[in-house]
């Protein structure tokens, strides 16, 4: 044993050494670790310093450059100031300026650059919308592979618009960066005010050159030998704006040195991270301390062994005493123990005993084999209203009719026997001469010498008491059961519509009315399917799979259908159902049918009876547009010899005769003018009116228009004003379609005003919902239109109850000038001047392709209407 001891000493001592060793080991490494990592730390902190000072430097360079070129021929000056600042070893890449364009400036500028504003989307240059302000790129260099093409809108990218707003409205510069290649790759860029807020000086920055020292006079070692620099804005925090090791993958890793700077009004996050892994070595000062302190260790493990020797020694001689004095206690101990064990495990088992019967809740009696109480718990008195001591020896049947032995020759055991081992409910005889419903338990326990038994009583007259009241409240419920029942067959047969709850789609109840409907007899329904009154099992099967999912989510459901009756006749059917409870499916659903038989008849006359109409309107179009065009021939000729009259007549003096030419050219013009409406309007009904859309001039075509109407006018002392704004207004227009419209505005105009009146003439280029439209309107001095006329005056044949009487027409022309405004896509309507007199009105898109067709190419558009 003392040997083993001396092992285990020596061993553990080696063990407490060598850790203390390794501990001292691992607090060396750590602290060259430390030291490594704060180099590292402030070889990061020296790069990103020297970049912020080369952003800063970039950022004056570029405010001085813009003072300079300022003040000289801007298309000069940038020509001579890229020869100076684009090179091979300079910061810049390049350099180019970026002007402000308005809303309407865009076409100007378009025209100057010979191209249009775009911006980059999906790596693809697309055309900018309309919008109120640009800044697009008005000239770059040197023209090489990193140049931005002429017209790029630099305002569609990120924070862009707003850095290019605050760069154009201060004197400072502005870091602009932008992704012109899409994610994953950027490009940065300086911006600043070029003499006036409407040029700004755009500089293209190297990014190799940003991570380069400023000069070997300002440090003696590049920062980007020992760490890795990431620059990241904080508005694009997903991929750097500046990485001094490009390709390699993003670090995961937090960085070693980081740092916030606001530089060009960007909020910039600079982090530096360790090139390789930091693997601290141990100097040989470090090894020289770590060999002195092994031997120490081992002079001081030698001293302990020395010393256990001798302890060893003392300790045999205690021992020998020792082990003489256990002998003599050992005896003495085992005599004490052996009594103390007995009286305990009597105390214990006693005490057990008491504190059961004490604190259990039920009633607990001992009874004893021959039929008398032994013991009683304080529940058990509790409950007979009496104290423990006067229950003892008293026969239990004196409490418990159940246990009471009326033949005293008998023993107490047969009557134990019959209960014993389940409970059983009796009575207990309180002392008020009450009986209290309770639930006995027997049971025997058996003694080394001697058994007895032990009852455990429960009160159960509360249990007794909720029986009763669930009994009633069954019978109250069933009672109700059955007046509901009996109020919702009443409610059934009363109803004039047919009624059915099925269950597993199988008839339950149906009323009266179903009866009726489907002549049918009561005993032949409930219970059976509703499959016969389909048309077929497939329908049925058809139906049952499109409605009872819609059921079971609780929805009502409503569909028609063909179901057949009891005598074997169809007829059309509307269902509504409803689930009982669509949680529980079992419960069935409610359905009630209404027959549509004649409703579904006057809807298929109906249906006949449109279809007829419109082929009888599409043959009355189709004829009149072939009639027109026959008609237009004749008449023609008519005109062609009339003139020819006119003529021959006034050559030959003969002035009655060349009158009589003219009254009958004018009357056939007018008969060619009311030709030519029917026929356009019968072409607009059968979809036949084509319509040449594209970009044109809409100021000559409302010039030619009115220049064509003045004669007319003169005729009558009236003055036609025309009014443009702007004075050349261009749109996607029919120029044709558009004249005849504001000819027929202007016919009405003229042949409704009186004589020495003005029409005003006016169109103007107006936004509205982001896009623009052309309002043109006809306003005269005439007698005006009824306001319940307003919208009427436009169909066909319809002319204005205050015009129709006097001045003629067929009440065609706005008809078809509604049709041709419709057509482009516009909107034509008529209102009366406070002052008197009419004024009509149409508004159409200016770009018509923008407005149906989203990045159609072609400039015109065909239409057939």
């Amino acid at each position: 044993m003392p040997r083993l001891n001396r092992l285990t000493s020596l061993l553990l001592g080696c063990l407490l050494g060598a850790g203390l060793l390794l501990t001292e080991y691992w607090l060396l490494l750590e602290h060259d670790r430390a030291e490594r990592l704060q180099e590292q730390q402030h070889w990061g902190a020296l790069g990103t310093g020297l970049v912020v000072l080369q952003l800063e430097d970039a950022l004056e360079h570029t405010r001085i450059m813009a003072q300079q070129l300022a003040g000289n021929s801007q298309a000069h000056g940038l020509s001579e100031l890229a020869r100076r600042v684009v090179r091979d070893d300079s910061l810049f890449a390049g350099i180019g300026t970026v002007a402000l364009v308005e809303q309407n400036q865009r076409d100007a500028f378009e025209n100057r650059i010979a191209t249009s504003i775009r911006f980059l989307k999906n790596q693809h240059l697309q055309l900018s919308p309309a919008q109120l302000q640009y800044y697009p790129v008005a000239s770059y260099l040197p023209d090489d592979a990193n140049a931005l093409p002429q017209g790029l809108d630099l305002s569609h990218q990120g924070d862009s618009k707003w850095l290019l707003d605050l760069a154009r409205r201060s004197d400072q510069p502005m870091l602009l960066p932008s992704q012109p290649s899409g994610p994953g790759s950027t490009r940065l860029d300086i911006i600043t005010r070029l003499g006036d807020d409407h040029t700004l000086l755009l500089l293209n920055l190297r990014q190799d050159k940003l991570m380069q020292p400023i000069g070997n006079e300002l440090i003696t070692d590049n920062p980007l030998h020992h760490v890795r620099l990431l620059i990241w804005s904080k508005s694009q925090p997903d991929i750097p704006l500046l990485d001094s090791s490009p390709g390699r993958p993003i670090p995961t890793e937090p960085p070693m040195f980081s740092r916030r700077s606001k530089v060009g009004g960007n909020e910039l996050l600079l982090g530096a991270y360790s090139l390789q892994p930091v693997r601290p070595l141990l100097s040989s000062m470090a090894w020289t301390l770590l060999i002195a302190s092994t031997w120490t260790l081992a002079l001081l493990l030698l001293l302990q062994q020395r010393q256990l020797q001798a302890n060893r020694r003392l300790r045999k001689q205690l021992q020998l005493q020792q082990q003489q004095l256990e002998q003599n206690n050992r005896t003495l101990r085992e005599q004490i123990g052996d009594r103390e064990m007995s009286e305990q495990a009597l105390a214990q088992s006693e005490a057990r005993q008491r504190a059961i019967l004490q604190a259990s809740s039920d009633a607990i009696i001992l009874i004893a084999r021959s039929g008398h109480i032994m013991q009683a718990n304080p529940a058990a008195a509790r409950l007979v209203e009496q104290s423990a001591q006067s229950l003892e020896n008293l026969p239990v049947g004196v409490l418990f009719p159940e246990l009471y032995n009326p033949d005293p020759n008998s023993v107490f055991e047969q009557i134990a026997r019959q209960h014993e081992g389940r409970p059983f409910e009796t009575s207990l005889l309180r002392s008020d001469e009450l009986q209290l419903p309770v639930e006995l338990s027997l049971s025997r326990v058996v003694m080394p010498d001697d058994w007895f038994y032990v009852t455990v009583c429960r009160d159960i007259s509360l249990r007794k008491e909720q029986e009763e009241a669930l009994i009633r409240l069954k019978n109250s419920l069933a009672e109700q059961v059955e007046v509901q029942s009996r109020q919702l067959a009443a409610l059934l047969d009363a109803s004039p519509l047919a009624m059915a709850y099925i269950v597993d789609r199988n008839l339950r109840q149906v009323n009266h009315a179903f009866l009726e409907l489907f002549q049918q007899q009561g005993r032949n329904v409930i219970g059976h399917s509703t499959m016969p009154y389909f048309e077929s099992r497939e329908q049925w099967e058809r139906t049952g799979r499109a409605l009872y999912s819609l059921l079971n989510d609780g929805k009502v459901v409503q569909t028609e259908l063909q179901l057949r009756t009891g005598k074997n006749k169809l007829f059309w059917c509307r269902l509504h159902g409803k689930a009982v409870n669509p949680s529980v499916p079992k419960l069935g659903t409610i359905w009630v049918y209404q027959d549509i038989s004649a409703q579904r008849s006057v809807e298929e006359t109906l249906r006949h009876a449109k279809i007829l109409a419109e082929e009888t309107s599409r043959a009355k179009t189709e004829f009149l547009a072939n009639m027109s065009h026959e008609l237009r021939t004749p008449l023609h000729a008519i005109l062609g010899f009339t003139e020819m009259g006119q003529l021959r007549a006034h050559s030959l003096g003969e002035v009655k005769l060349e009158q009589y030419f003219t009254r009958i050219n004018t009357s056939g013009s007018r008969l060619l003018t009311l030709l030519n409406d029917l026929l356009d309007m019968a072409k607009m009904e059968v979809g036949r009116m084509d319509y040449t859309i594209s970009r044109g001039n809409l100021t000559q075509c409302l010039r030619e228009a009115c220049d064509e109407m003045t004669p007319l006018a003169s005729l009558n002392q009236i003055r036609i004003d025309l009014e443009c704004s702007p004075e050349m207004l261009a749109a996607d227009i029919d120029p044709f379609r558009i004249g005849q419209v504001i000819r027929n505005l202007l016919s009405n105009a003229v042949k409704f005003s009186p004589n020495g009146a003005e029409i005003r003439v006016q169109a103007q280029l107006a936004e509205q919902d982001g896009q623009e439209w052309v309002h043109v309107s006809v306003a005269d001095a005439g007698p005006g239109i009824p306001e319940k006329e307003l919208e009427t005056i436009f169909d066909k044949f319809i002319q204005s109850s205050t015009t129709k009487t006097g001045a003629g027409g067929t009440g065609l022309g706005l008809a078809i000038s509604r049709e041709i405004i419709h057509a482009h896509h516009g909107r034509i309507s008529a209102d009366n001047l406070p002052a008197g007199g009419a004024i009509f009105a149409f508004s159409i898109p200016r770009h018509f392709q923008r407005n149906l067709e989203e990045g159609t190419p072609d400039a015109s558009q065909t239409l057939a209407r």
